[in-house]
């Protein structure tokens, strides 16, 4: 419980002053505003990794064509494995 409490101060906190921070870059290039985004993934996942123990698997990087630059706004698979989902059911 006091684990879930700091991850939500911290990851909220955080999310919450790079977006503050990142606001005069919606004037300037995109360039600005995407870093903003990928600071915010890199936080994501600090917070997660950090005070929930996740752990992160990114799959199918070599399916993405090198030849043109892309910017994966969300993609979000979460798997639980068979006997912790029947757990929670039950």
């Amino acid at each position: 419980m006091i684990r879930n409490i700091i991850f939500f101060l911290f990851f909220y906190l955080g999310i919450i002053s790079i977006s503050i921070l990142f606001i005069p870059t919606l004037l300037f290039p995109k360039k600005g505003v995407q870093f903003g985004g990928r600071l915010i993934g890199i936080w994501t996942g600090i917070c997660l990794k950090l005070f929930l123990s996740v752990n992160i698997k990114v799959k199918g990087l070599e399916n993405i064509p090198k030849e043109k630059n892309y910017f994966v706004v969300c993609l979000s698979l979460i798997h639980i494995s068979e006997p912790t989902r029947l757990r929670r059911i039950s």
